[in-house]
């Protein structure tokens, strides 16, 4: 699995001791107001304090303000020109305090920006995008429904006016005051902000400061005897465990979200929700724009997201879309099968037969026949030299698929019977539709090219049908190219001629699929096929893995909520929304570095064994006992 991973990536490892929401352990916004309401003023830090951002470092919000301004490497022009700004203080005034404004002179310099409009801009984007931090806001109230004397130090070059600004557009009102350095000829750092604050409020006042950086906030303030109290900055924090390898703007988007709600101490989550939330979220929030990007190029009338992976997904599209008609669509691979079986004899020998030989499932052919409805066949078993209580093993396996070719024509007509209900079925959904897009996650494209010929081909209903798949991995790494090289396939992640490093990765440890499509698993059994009944027909659906439906309704929770955060925080920044399948998958790579999480967290999960013919058993296999048998 790692063979993929350079050096550098491999030092890095997820956070794999349980929710990573509590590895701070903060204590509640309610105590540590408590704690501090012995003093007569309390100080509070302002950027990554009272105020976060949805960036991994500050300075990536000049990535937003490039594309603002149209000026190329507009991050590294302003970091420079706030550098040599800061250094020319230095000779000039004997400090490195300056403002927002002698900042953007320089940046008019160097690329023709005019000064007031580069720093309108800026202030304007910081008001997008800073927001009140939950924890700080709760413990701000607190403070301010005991009538604390509450102020704010900053080491910052805007102005006190600005950052006044910022407080109350995130709903902090009240400061008794505000001292910024830019304006003060001096910081924190220094100890100089600190005195000029002291010198207002009375020496002998009882203070104290809370901050998140050891050096200015804690150590600066203890050497004047300010009291303090140490806020772990969340970035910081949730860096060290975000994946590597992400396009710039895109990684700090994604690791910004992350790092906010799970580290700012307002609450803790379990591991199931973090895994949708971590690993999850960016993958379905990708996937749904490029879904929605591939409909509108392509001029696709209906989105059909096919059962079950297709639930969450279609629950997210329809959150970020509203213009796309679509609809959910009860599918699967037995359906497929069985419903395409005149096509497919192959695929039906392997899964009905040789599959469930190499199972642990102890399947008669008799109960095999039965399940299919071929029961008028077992009759027939004895001219074979087969036995209806045989087991299905691995010694009479091509005995058993011999005596299904023998009978093809029977097994054909009893499977088409159903025909007439898929049709019906299909064409109420198409509903005149000219084309439509079949959505579903992977891994071969089975789903879509079976819906394909039965539309296409089988019934002429004069409707195109589009594939389109989150990734694509065959068994024996060919067995689709030819329709992805004729894109009768659309692949997001990665297949063998996509994103082939990805492909590769994924496909070097067994049952990544597994994990992979935890993300997207629904509260309800994989369906099996149609049932005429004498009101129309019915859905059939196959043993019920009940067990799993809480953990599973945790992850689309974490799913669904790092999407809704993307979404309110950037809106109104379309282009932020087209994550390349690269990204997406990033987040998921990152996690399969060390599958001590999964093992101890989704490792009690219980799958059925026998899809089809294990009614009656009911057999289960934890995911443990699965990743035992690949000895992983």
């Amino acid at each position: 699995m790692h063979d993929s991973l350079n050096s550098t990536e491999l030092l890095k490892l997820p956070y794999l001791d349980g929710s990573e929401s509590k590895v701070l352990n903060r204590s509640t916004a309610l105590d540590f107001a408590r704690n501090i309401l012995e003093y007569d003023v309390i100080s509070f830090d302002v950027f990554d304090t009272l105020l976060l951002r949805p960036f991994a470092q500050p300075h990536h919000l000049f990535m937003i303000l490039g594309e603002k301004l149209d000026c190329v490497n507009f991050m590294s022009i302003r970091m420079k020109a706030e550098k040599e700004a800061r250094d020319q203080a230095e000779v000039i005034k004997g400090h490195r305090e300056v403002t927002l404004y002698d900042i953007y002179e320089l940046v008019e310099l160097k690329t023709g920006i005019d000064k007031q409009y580069g720093v309108q801009l800026e202030l304007q984007t910081e008001l997008e995008f800073c927001f009140a931090n939950p924890f700080m806001k709760d413990v701000f109230d607190i403070l301010k429904s005991q009538n604390k004397k509450i102020i704010a130090i900053s080491d910052m070059y805007l102005t006190r006016a600005m950052i006044v600004q910022l407080l109350e557009n995130s709903g902090y009102n009240g400061f008794f005051d505000v001292f910024v350095s830019s304006e003060n000829n001096g910081s924190k750092r220094d100890k100089q902000l600190f005195k000029i604050a002291l010198q207002k409020l009375g020496k002998d006042v009882n203070m104290v400061h809370v901050g998140e950086n050891d050096e200015s906030d804690i150590k600066s303030a203890q050497e004047l005897g300010i009291a303090t109290r140490y806020y772990n900055n969340v970035h910081e924090t949730g860096n060290q465990y975000r994946a590597d390898g992400l396009s710039e703007l895109i990684g700090s988007t994604y690791s910004g979200i992350v790092n906010t709600h799970l580290h700012n101490g307002s609450k803790q989550y379990t591991p199931h929700y973090e895994y949708g939330f971590i690993y999850g979220g960016l993958y379905v929030l990708g996937y749904c724009k490029w879904i929605y990007d591939y409909a509108k190029q392509n001029n696709i009338d209906k989105v059909l997201f096919l059962s079950r992976d297709g639930d969450i997904i279609r629950k997210v599209f329809n959150f970020l879309f509203t213009d796309i008609n679509n609809e959910y669509v009860y599918w699967s691979r037995i359906a497929n099968m069985k419903y395409t079986i005149e096509k497919n004899r192959y695929d039906f020998l392997n899964r009905m037969v040789r599959k469930k030989a190499k199972n642990v499932l102890e399947i008669t052919i008799k109960g095999l026949l039965e399940s299919l409805d071929l029961g008028e066949l077992v009759d027939l078993l004895t001219q074979y030299e087969l036995k209806e209580d045989d087991l299905i093993h691995n010694g009479n396996v091509k005995l058993i698929q011999f005596f299904f070719i023998a009978n093809w024509e029977t097994v054909v007509k009893k499977l088409s019977e159903s025909n007439s209900i898929v049709k019906e079925y299909f064409m109420n959904i198409i509903q005149g539709s000219k084309k439509v897009a079949v959505v579903d996650v992977g891994w071969v494209g089975s789903g879509g090219a079976g819906i394909k010929y039965l539309i296409e081909q089988k019934w002429k209903l004069n409707c195109e049908v589009h594939s389109l798949v989150a990734a694509c991995r065959h068994s024996n790494h060919t067995g689709n190219l030819s329709q992805i090289m004729k894109k009768e396939i659309a692949v997001y992640i990665f297949s063998r001629m996509y994103n082939r490093n990805l492909y590769d990765t994924h496909s070097n440890t067994k049952h990544n699929n597994v994990y992979f499509e935890l993300f997207t698993q629904a509260c309800y059994p994989s369906f099996s096929g149609f049932k005429k009944t004498e009101e129309g027909f019915k859905l059939l659906f196959d043993v019920p893995e009940a067990e799993n439906y809480k953990i599973f309704e945790q992850i689309h929770n974490g799913i669904f909520d790092f999407v809704k955060l993307y979404k309110k925080m950037f809106a109104n920044y379309e282009y932020l929304f087209n994550i390349s399948g690269y990204d997406a998958y990033m987040p998921f790579r990152m996690i399969i570095k060390d599958l001590r999480f999964i093992r101890e967290y989704f490792g009690d999960l219980r799958f059925s064994r026998g899809v089809i013919a294990d009614t009656e058993n009911q057999t289960f296999e934890t995911l443990n006992e699965i990743m035992d048998e690949a000895k992983l």
